[in-house]
C-alpha cells in the first residue's frame, strides 16, 4: 500500500483503480461538513450536526410483506431466505441463506431486537432520554414514551449534551450505552462486522 489517494488521503495498492475508497472525492468522511443523502435514502448520520436514526416498525402494517430488519422476526429462516430472496431477482439463495445464519449465530444485537419484540404486545416500556432532567415537580411517568408499534426517538440540544441511553435486557437488568456506542456498527454493517464484533 504504497499509493495514497489525493481526495481522502487512504491508503492504496498500485493497480487498485482510481475511485474505489471515496468516487474520486464525492464521499465525504466524519469530521467534513458535507452530508451525504441521495434520493428516497434515510441518513443514518449527520456529521458536524444531530444525529438522527429512525430503526422503524419491527413487524409490517398489515397485508404489507416484511422488509430490512423486519425480516428478522419472520419465523422461521426459509421464510426469511424466501422474502430476502424475493425482494431481488438473481440473488444466490444459497449464499443468503450462509450470511442470514451467520448472522443469527455471531451478531448479538439480532438477538436483542428479537427479545424486544417477543416482549412487545405484553409489557409497556418507556424511553429515557434524559432521566435528569424531568421537569421539577412534575411526576417521573408523565414524561414515559407512549406505547406504540413503533420506536421513535427525538434528541433535541446540543450534541455535546450526555444522553443516557438505557437497554433492558431480558433479565430485567438495566444497561447504559454511550451515544456513540462502538456496537452500533454491527448493526449498520452487519456483513464487514459478521461476527458481530465492535467497530
Amino acid at each position: 500500500m504504497d499509493m495514497i489517494c489525493p481526495h481522502c488521503q487512504a491508503k492504496k495498492f498500485r493497480g487498485e483503480p482510481p475511485g474505489m475508497c471515496c468516487s474520486g472525492g464525492k464521499i465525504t468522511f466524519f469530521g467534513t461538513t458535507a452530508t451525504m443523502q441521495k434520493s428516497g435514502y434515510m441518513p443514518t448520520f449527520k456529521v458536524k450536526g444531530q444525529i438522527y436514526h429512525r430503526v422503524g416498525s419491527l413487524l409490517p402494517l398489515p397485508n404489507e410483506n416484511h422488509k430490512f430488519l423486519q425480516i428478522y422476526f419472520m419465523g422461521d429462516e426459509e421464510q426469511q431466505v424466501n422474502q430476502r430472496c424475493g425482494n431481488t431477482a438473481g440473488t444466490r439463495r444459497n449464499i443468503v441463506l450462509n450470511l442470514q445464519r451467520m448472522f443469527h449465530q455471531h451478531i448479538n444485537l439480532v438477538k436483542v431486537f428479537k427479545t424486544a419484540l417477543e416482549r412487545m404486545p405484553t409489557d409497556e416500556y418507556s424511553i429515557v432520554i434524559r432521566a435528569d432532567k424531568r421537569p421539577a415537580g412534575e411526576h417521573e411517568r408523565r414524561f414515559n414514551a407512549p406505547t406504540v408499534d413503533e420506536v421513535a426517538v427525538i434528541m433535541v440540544g446540543d450534541e455535546s449534551d450526555r444522553r443516557d441511553i438505557i437497554i433492558q435486557k431480558r433479565n430485567d437488568s438495566l444497561q447504559h450505552i454511550s451515544g456513540t456506542h462502538r456496537s452500533y456498527d454491527a448493526l449498520q454493517y452487519p456483513i464487514i462486522f459478521w461476527e458481530g464484533e465492535d467497530g
